[in-house]
Order: structure tokens, then C-alpha cells, then sequence
């Protein structure tokens, strides 16, 4: 008899990897640099951050401590993402949830410009049978057998619309969104994706990638403390300081608050141009849904600025986590709670 798949929703972006099933969830940075110090030298990786051992070498995950190097690797050259890296970092996540080889059922979100020419090679890459290694902090090195049987792979807003028409379980519920037009802005870490719905289908018209994203914004305020201070910390403090509104350096205290308000105000004001282009024909869409890591960050700025009624989709644990908590409840709905009802789409 079969043994029971275990279904994962993966979310692949250029800020964050993330990764979950319900119960447990992994994200880190979509970092990952060849080989790593020894134990004896530079220590362990990060919080988050992880030491793997791949067929093709070492390699260190998701730890950011050495440099913003998302600002400036994946940030500015976006096509190593997948083309590099994109099968490591979706490994080391589904790791984590891989036992005794039972297959794993995963729905992928990607960007949305990089979908139609990563969505069959990359299903390909990640389908079959897989060794990794992940380094445990004595040095043992943990070797995990992934058996991949079924991949599905899907914009990331999909996985926000998702949340709002299904529950947890994947079933359809009664939602508004199910016979409307909406329009969700997706505000990513590089990229902002538009994505416009009717009826519960997607159209290409207003729908497209804008080359702009919270990147943008976290660069403008690193390179200002860059002029005041040597030092700075790995993304994920800076990050964590925007948001508290201050920063402590060298025992020194730097107060980010007027600087992070007018960087938003600008970001805002330069994303809500380009998004009220994409959206220009769709002059019927009866709200615009602000979803992805960035929108409650920029939200106050932000919707004022934007045609039409403005909604901000909030998550309950991480905002980063809507959309693969929402390709979670896709796996569900495509394969059923168990991994083996399949429908026909």
C-alpha cells in the first residue's frame, strides 16, 4: 500500500524562501553562497540559516551575516535565483519535512515574471528522488532522502487569492472574491507582481511584474547608515530595526524613524504610478488587494496613492507567509487532504 503524501506549500522569492504544511514552517533568507568556514573558524551559520552538504558540493543557506547579499546578488541579478540556486533552496526547505522518503506533494510559488519559463523546468528539476545533507552544530552531517512524486507550480499572488476563497482544508468557501474583479499587488522583497482576477480566473490584461520591491527601499536606508557607521547588521536585523525604528551600532543608537518614513513615502509614491498604469483599462475592478511580505510595511502609504477601493490582506503569523500558506491550501484542493483524490486541472 502506498504510503500517505505529505503535501507542502513552498514559496520561492528573491527576499525569502519559505516553506510549510500546516503545522511547522521553515523560511530564510534566499541566500546561499559556495562552501563555508569550518566549525573551527568561522563558527556555525546564523539563526535560520543552514549548512548543506549537495551532490554537486557545499554550500551555506539563508545566512546573511557576511553581507546584504541579497541586495547585492539575487537583488540585482534575479535570473540566478532559479537558475543557480532555485532547486538548493527548495531542497534544504522541504528537508525539514521529509521522513523516511514518504512522498511530498508540493504546490511552488514564483514570481510571477519568471513563472512561464521556470514553470516546466523546474517542476522537472525537482520531481524524483534526492540526497541532501543538512550539518548539524557538533558537525554530524544528516543525510536526507527526498522523494518528490507531484509538483504544481503557480504565481505567488495565487496563493493569496487562495486564503481568501478556501479554508485550511483546501475546500472552496463562500467568499466575495470568488465572482469578483479584483486586482492583487503583490509586494515582494525585489519585485512587485500585479495580478488581476474575474470570476476566480486570471487574465492577462493588468497583470504583470513591476522591477521595483522592498529592496529598493531597505537599499536606500542601508547605503544612508553606510555614511554614519562601518558596521552593519545581516538583512534580517536591518530589517527587524526599519520596523522597530531604530537601530544600535558600535553601542551607538540610531534613530530610523524619519528616514524609514521618507523612504516609504518615496517607494510608495514611484510603486503607485506604476501600478495604477497596470490597472489604467480595468476600470470596473471592485477592489485592489495588497498582499506579500511588504504591504503592511507600505500600506499606509501606499493605498491612499492607488485607484479604486484598497484592501490590505493581513496574515496572523508573518505577512511573508500568505502566499505558501495559500499554495498549502492549493495542494490540498489539487491532490485532496490525503495526497491521493486527484482532479483533472
Amino acid at each position: 500500500m502506498n504510503r500517505q503524501p505529505k503535501l507542502l506549500g513552498l514559496d520561492i522569492g528573491f527576499g525569502f524562501t519559505k516553506c510549510l504544511d500546516g503545522e511547522h514552517t521553515v523560511i530564510f533568507p534566499s541566500s546561499m553562497r559556495r562552501g563555508f568556514p569550518s566549525p573551527d573558524s568561522a563558527g556555525h551559520p546564523a539563526e535560520g540559516g543552514y549548512d548543506i552538504a549537495a551532490p554537486d558540493g557545499d554550500y551555506r543557506v539563508g545566512d546573511d551575516t557576511a553581507s546584504l547579499s541579497l541586495l547585492e546578488d539575487f537583488a540585482r541579478r534575479p535570473e540566478r535565483l532559479l537558475d543557480t540556486f532555485g532547486k538548493h533552496l527548495a531542497l534544504t526547505a522541504i528537508a525539514a519535512f521529509s521522513e523516511q522518503e514518504c512522498p511530498l506533494h508540493l504546490t511552488v510559488g514564483l514570481p510571477l515574471s519568471l513563472t512561464p519559463r521556470w514553470k516546466t523546468p523546474l517542476a522537472e528539476h525537482l520531481t524524483g528522488y534526492h540526497k541532501i545533507g543538512i550539518y548539524q552544530p557538533d558537525g554530524c552531517c544528516v543525510r536526507k532522502n527526498i522523494h518528490i512524486r507531484k509538483v504544481h507550480i503557480v504565481p505567488h499572488p495565487l496563493g493569496t487569492f487562495a486564503t481568501l476563497i478556501m479554508n485550511a482544508r483546501g475546500y472552496l468557501r463562500a467568499s466575495p472574491y470568488r465572482a469578483s474583479k479584483v486586482a492583487l499587488v503583490d509586494i515582494g522583497f525585489r519585485t512587485t507582481d500585479v495580478m488581476v482576477m474575474t470570476a476566480a480566473r486570471s487574465g492577462n490584461r493588468g497583470s504583470g511584474t513591476i522591477e521595483m520591491g522592498m529592496a529598493d527601499g531597505i537599499e536606500a536606508i542601508a547605503a544612508k547608515l553606510d555614511q554614519t557607521s562601518s558596521s552593519l547588521p545581516d538583512l534580517q536585523g536591518l530589517l527587524s530595526a526599519i520596523r522597530r525604528g531604530f537601530i544600535r551600532i558600535a553601542d551607538q543608537e540610531y534613530n530610523l524613524r524619519p528616514l524609514r518614513e521618507a523612504t516609504y513615502r518615496w517607494l510608495a509614491m514611484a510603486l503607485a504610478d506604476r501600478i495604477n498604469a497596470f490597472l489604467r483599462e480595468d476600470w470596473d475592478l471592485e477592489n485592489v488587494l495588497l498582499t506579500g511580505g511588504g504591504a503592511a510595511d507600505l500600506a499606509e502609504d501606499l493605498a491612499p496613492l492607488i485607484d479604486g477601493e484598497v484592501v490590505l490582506i493581513e496574515h496572523h503569523q508573518d505577512p511573508r507567509l500568505i502566499n505558501a500558506d495559500g499554495q498549502l491550501r492549493l495542494a490540498r484542493h489539487h491532490w485532496g487532504a490525503t495526497g491521493f483524490c486527484h482532479n483533472n486541472h
